[in-house]
């Protein structure tokens, strides 16, 4: 096991929790063979791909290094939680600190990438944590599918949470494209991005019901949040300037159509831009009471009701 006290202690929470009793693999995409059980850093295996090839529903997956991969979450294995080691998410590169051995990266192959984001996730119940991602130039770390069929073939990445991740570039964060419940991203760390940091889709009839957006810096983007938000909880976020306005968003939570979302205690640098439409948006019977620099005034005060 690494050095690092408080991965061991994620690693001992997240497997007490599992009442399945679920396996920990390891990867270490440095020193790590495929060949190998994966079941200690001692044999740990050298691709992620090798790991989804082992893991079952209640599964842990514990890596390090810089990982090179586009991968979709296999079928069947629900309640996976893959967990990076490092006390703080940043690149797994080789320096005369070794940082390579005690940081986790997942982003893209050296060779051969494609447009796609780093891991399509079809399951639910999936739990991110705890490392940086650097997705392609034009697509997403993270896409969230659902299709809704109720049956064998139904894919649905319901019930996700992506804690303590490093969206450091590409096009995108998280994009949900079905309609996935009970989200939660917190304590995340958004820059750099050029599309979008979270987008959901809300022309299909369902958009993002009870997602929980709280705790997370979104810091140097072309644009922030744009959801079809459902009873959401959207809290405790620090959005830095989003650009100008009529060219970007910075937080909308009304994309096709939402309702009776909980928009509270966020910090929003809107120097530029406007806490209105179409920089900052809401639902008529959302409730918003948060802190921004008002863009035409330049001052610091308190916003409360559904911007305009």
């Amino acid at each position: 096991m690494p050095s690092d006290r408080r991965t061991r202690e994620i690693i001992d929470e997240v497997v007490a929790d599992k009442a399945s009793g679920g396996v920990r693999y390891f990867v270490d995409a440095n020193a790590g063979s495929d060949g190998a059980n994966g079941l200690s850093w001692v044999t740990a295996l050298a691709t992620m791909a090798a790991a989804f090839a082992k893991i079952a529903s209640g599964d842990t997956i514990v890596f390090r290094g810089n990982v090179r991969e586009q991968l979709t979450t296999p079928t069947g294995a629900a309640d996976v939680t893959i967990l990076g080691v490092g006390n703080r998410p940043r690149h797994a590169d080789t320096h005369p600190l070794n940082g390579e051995l005690a940081a986790a990266t997942w982003k893209l192959p050296a060779s051969g990438s494609t447009n796609n984001p780093l891991l399509i996730l079809r399951n639910p119940g999936w739990r991110l944590e705890n490392f940086l991602v650097a997705a392609h130039s034009t697509n997403y770390a993270f896409r969230l599918e659902r299709t809704a069929d109720e049956d064998a073939t139904e894919q649905d990445a319901s019930h996700s949470s992506f804690i303590g991740i490093r969206f450091a570039s590409g096009a995108g964060g998280i994009s949900d494209t079905g309609g996935c419940f009970n989200v939660t991203i917190r304590d995340c760390w958004f820059g750099a991005l050029t599309t979008a940091c979270i987008l959901g889709v809300g022309n299909i009839g369902v958009g993002q019901l009870m997602w929980h957006i709280t705790g997370n810096h979104f810091n140097n983007f072309t644009n922030g949040v744009k959801i079809a938000g459902h009873e959401c909880v959207i809290r405790g976020n620090f959005f830095t300037d989003g650009g100008t306005p009529n060219t970007t968003f910075v937080l909308n939570t009304n994309n096709g159509g939402g309702r009776d979302n909980f928009v509270v205690d966020n910090y929003f640098q809107t120097l530029t831009a406007n806490f209105n439409d179409p920089d900052v948006v809401g639902c008529a019977t959302d409730v918003w009471n948060n802190v921004s620099i008002d863009g035409t005034a330049n001052m610091i005060g308190r916003e409360v009701g559904q911007p305009a």
